[in-house]
């Protein structure tokens, strides 16, 4: 009879690996989107934005 306990291969992905690949790539897009939304704009491009909002 064969023993099975270690029946996941060594080699293969592990799903601890892929929730913190998950969660890593989540906080990546949160900081990224965090500095967009905080940036600051040129003062042009803030003029030309708040015209283009007026003239519609």
């Amino acid at each position: 009879m064969e023993n099975r306990v270690n029946s996941i291969p060594a080699g293969g992905f592990s799903m601890r690996r892929t929730v913190l690949t998950l969660l890593g790539a989540t906080l990546a897009f949160g900081v990224l989107t965090a500095s967009y939304a905080t940036a600051e704009l040129p003062e042009t491009a803030a003029v030309s934005i708040e015209r283009a909002v007026v003239a519609r």
